[in-house]
């Protein structure tokens, strides 16, 4: 993609710095670790000097660690990019919940004083079970 002469966005989703919680939380990681992908990222920004995106769902107590936070910093060090934090949309029967307030607060701190932009998304649609994930867990689930 990087070859070809189009004015598109790249958007990664990324949810982890490292393999091992990458490939627990996005198994298409077991085909696609994050080296590979970085590398193909990284030849995209050099051949098209485009701004690379990263979407990171924060999920409480899973990826939203300040260690997590600092490792991710030292992945996209240097990197054209921008994080997008999307604080996940609660879903009862999942075994993930969204991040407090609090740690996405530290998380993108902690991003930002290493450089990294960020932008901590808005959540609408909760409310109504409208949110990203929320409707297809509802359905699949069998309620309506």
């Amino acid at each position: 993609m990087s070859e070809e002469p189009l004015q598109v966005n790249l958007a990664v989703s990324l949810h982890a710095p490292n393999d091992a919680l990458r490939s627990k939380l996005a198994p298409i990681n077991t085909r696609y670790p994050i080296a590979e992908v970085m590398a193909a990222v990284r030849d995209y920004v050099k051949h098209t000097h485009r701004r690379v995106t990263f979407e990171y769902a924060l999920m409480d107590g899973v990826n939203d660690s300040p260690a997590l936070a600092r490792e991710l910093a030292i992945l996209l060090r240097g990197l054209l990019c921008h994080v997008n934090l999307i604080p996940l949309n609660p879903v009862a029967e999942s075994p993930y919940q969204p991040s407090t307030p609090e740690r996405a607060g530290v998380f993108q701190t902690i991003l930002e004083a290493a450089g990294v932009p960020t932008t901590m998304r808005l959540r609408r649609g909760i409310d109504i079970d409208a949110g990203c994930g929320q409707l297809r867990r509802r359905v699949a689930g069998g309620a309506v």
